[in-house]
């Protein structure tokens, strides 16, 4: 599969997610979950893959201090559990519904067939694992280094490139829990709240009940310099 045959599916996750889900065609394994609901717990064992259709996920994992910490973010046409499957080892995180979501579910046996005949999947993989990686070191150089306020930024365009497409909503708009948002920033709710109404207050942003509408961008920006 060349580079330029990725356009038809707009990215190399997209095309990913579709070549996993061909062996579902059927949908005979595809999964409803509500908001607030589990996918997978810390502990279990991995016994396939989730490949998202609709909605959205967040991994979280347990600090030594009992806090939870919001290490990722998955939408639309991304898959989430393959480092504990890839590695043969139980999952470390949690992965929670933060919307009406639904799941095709590969197992274990199909992913490893996959791979096993698709080197250019087995690659893209490993690329996934590597993001994961470079993703979660930045975090805590940044929940060491920067004040919360800078982190809320930072999160916040974050949150606007990749996950406001699917709320249906303007994409400037972002539609997050003070709670989740403070899990990913490392910080405690009261202190991303108060960082909130800076941001606000210095017309950066604008808030209605969990949605948060960024105005102006550059000031944003400037902070994650």
């Amino acid at each position: 599969m060349s580079s330029k045959d990725y356009s038809r599916y707009g990215s190399k996750s997209a095309f990913l997610f579709h070549e996993l889900l061909k062996k579902d065609a059927d949908g005979r394994k595809r999964i409803q979950y509500k908001k607030g609901e589990t996918i997978f717990r810390e502990g279990q064992s991995a016994n396939g893959l989730f490949c998202i259709i609709s909605g959205k996920v967040k991994i979280l994992r347990n600090s030594e201090g009992g806090k939870e910490q919001i290490v990722r973010l998955a939408g639309d046409k991304e898959v989430v559990g393959y480092r504990a499957l890839l590695s043969d080892e139980l999952y470390k995180a949690n992965a929670i519904a933060m919307a009406e979501t639904e799941i095709g579910f590969v197992p274990k046996s199909v992913f490893f067939d996959i791979l096993n005949h698709n080197p250019e999947m087995a690659m893209l993989m490993m690329k996934l694992l590597s993001n994961d990686l470079e993703r979660s070191e930045t975090i805590m150089v940044d929940i060491a280094t920067k004040p919360v306020k800078n982190r809320v930024a930072e999160m916040l365009l974050l949150l606007q490139e990749n996950f406001s497409k699917y709320e249906g909503v303007e994409l400037d708009t972002i539609n997050i829990s003070r709670e989740d948002l403070a899990a990913m920033v490392g910080a405690a709710k009261e202190v991303v709240i108060r960082a909130l109404t800076l941001l606000k207050e210095e017309g950066a942003i604008e808030t209605k009940g969990q949605m948060i509408k960024i105005k102006e961008q550059q000031k944003l920006k400037y902070l994650t310099a």
